[in-house]
């Protein structure tokens, strides 16, 4: 993973872009209820990025860091990244294993602003604060990463009875 960071920044400092060298592609949310359980199975926080199509800073943060992130392995053993895009009605279980579509499952969690990242559990209860808006582009992947930690101690907390 830091040879990935190092590599990004050196691409990066020279000017060039580092989405066509280690572009990855975020997964679209289709089976939160699938996905649940694979958290659970292996003690892992989702994260669900909220986009929309007329969203540039989403382009942004998806290219800068969500690209990336969804292509390097370290983070696969991390947590599950999914995509949800509020302004469509792509077909997605949610949670509970109702049928929902990305448009409705947004709108009943209260997601308004876009991006918008969300750190859950398997039963998809928020364990870290969400990020939400573009946020400082400088320290973005850094407020990412301390959302992800948070949620990773949040859950190896539950586990630990100590």
């Amino acid at each position: 993973m830091p040879f990935v960071k190092y590599l990004c920044a050196a691409f990066l400092l020279a000017g060039l872009s580092v989405g066509p060298v280690l572009a990855g592609k975020i997964p679209v949310a289709s089976d939160l209820q699938q996905d649940a359980d694979a958290s659970r199975s292996a003690q892992l926080p989702i994260l669900l990025i909220y986009t929309a199509e007329y969203c540039h800073y989403c382009d942004e943060v998806k290219a800068s860091v969500f690209n990336l992130i969804s292509a390097d392995p370290a983070y696969r053993d991390r947590m599950l990244l999914r995509e949800v895009r509020i302004d469509t009605n792509l077909y997605l279980v949610g949670f509970g294993g109702d049928v929902t579509s990305h448009r409705s499952f947004s709108k009943n969690r209260g997601i308004r602003i876009v991006p918008t990242l969300e750190f859950l559990d398997g039963a998809g209860t928020p364990i870290s604060q969400s990020l939400v808006g573009a946020s400082i582009p400088d320290y973005y992947g850094a407020y990412v990463d301390n959302g992800i930690e948070q949620a990773i101690r949040h859950l190896r907390a539950r586990q630990d009875p100590s």
